[in-house]
């Protein structure tokens, strides 16, 4: 699976070269992988904290063949999930907004705990919706074709 997406990735790589959607800077640093993509790794991250400690399931793309290409996907989606209005940057930015925040007295606060969140989102369902938005925000003024921006999507 390692050799086929490399392949992908080249291909894809190529083609954006070729109709001039990169240029040669960039198709160099898109390109740059080690001899031999690693596999990607699973581990598990332990939660201590849990009465009945369980494992956190982690996979690290590191040196993967689709570790630059969700680089450059980054590159085009993250001024998107920064106005959104639900964008929180890390935890220091949600205690400032917290802190900012007013509530009425008979406000009832209430926490919540996400089980597996990206696990349980349809994959094709949640590329074209990213599409989508970022056809939206771009008002059709692309940086890269949306077809394009799939296929990076599917590959990461």
């Amino acid at each position: 699976m390692v050799t086929e997406t490399s392949q992908k990735v080249k291909e894809l790589i190529k083609a954006l070269y070729h109709c001039n959607y990169i240029d040669e800077m960039t198709e160099k640093w898109l390109y740059i992988t080690p001899n031999r993509p690693r596999i990607p790794v699973f581990y598990t991250l332990t939660k201590i904290h849990k009465p009945n400690p369980v494992g956190r399931p982690v996979i690290s793309g590191c040196d993967s063949p689709s570790e630059r290409i969700s680089s450059f996907v980054d590159y085009f989606l993250q001024p998107i999930a920064k106005v959104q209005e639900s964008y929180l940057k890390d935890t220091t930015d949600f205690l400032n907004f917290i802190e900012k925040t007013k509530v009425a007295k008979d406000t009832i606060l209430v926490s919540m705990d996400v089980r597996s969140l990206y696990t349980n989102i349809p994959q094709q369902e949640a590329i074209t919706i990213v599409c989508k938005t970022y056809e939206t925000f771009h008002l059709h003024k692309l940086p890269i074709p949306t077809l394009y921006l799939e296929i990076c999507l599917g590959l990461s």
